[in-house]
Order: C-alpha cells, then structure tokens, then sequence
C-alpha cells in the first residue's frame, strides 16, 4: 500500500512564470470553449480538456499566478481579481 502512495505523490517543480508561458496560456483561452459541468467549469480547447474554473470568469482577464512542471505535462495555476480560478495542463501539441 505504501508503494502505492509514493506513486501517486510525483514531486512537482515550481517554476517561473515565463512570457513563453504568459503567451501560450492566452493563446489557448482565445481558442477555449467553457462547459459547465458539476458545479465546475471543465475548459476544452480544439475538443481537448485542458483545464477546468472553479467559477465562470472572462477568459481574457484571466492571469497566470504559479506554474509547476508535472509527469504529465505543464501546470498553470489562474486567477481572477486577485482570487484563485483554477488550472490548466499545457501539453505539446496545443
């Protein structure tokens, strides 16, 4: 059992919030589409689910707080007014 912790426990890195990343981020908001879904906004873009709100905020007032690098990709924590939105995976071939 405790092995199986450990795997679902990956170390993340913390990293600096690029303008590479500013600009990637905004790139795929321009292109997302919202979908309400449990209480959640699930963020899909090109059909792919690639991030999910906790409320349902203008897209394009949306600021990149915090970026982690994960085992599954590049992970972008947003914020709107100040207030924790939600998080998107960027992967290659976005």
């Amino acid at each position: 059992m405790t092995k199986m912790l450990r795997m679902g426990c990956g170390k993340k890195a913390r990293e600096e919030v690029t303008p590479e990343v500013r600009e990637k981020v905004k790139e795929l908001l321009s292109r997302a589409e919202l979908v309400e879904r449990g209480g959640k906004v699930v963020v899909f873009v090109d059909g792919k689910k690639v991030g999910k709100l906790k409320f349902m905020a203008p897209v394009d007032e949306l600021e990149v707080e915090s970026v982690w690098r994960g085992p599954f990709g590049t992970k972008v924590e947003l914020s709107w007014r100040g207030r924790f939105a939600g998080s998107l995976l960027l992967r290659e071939g976005l």
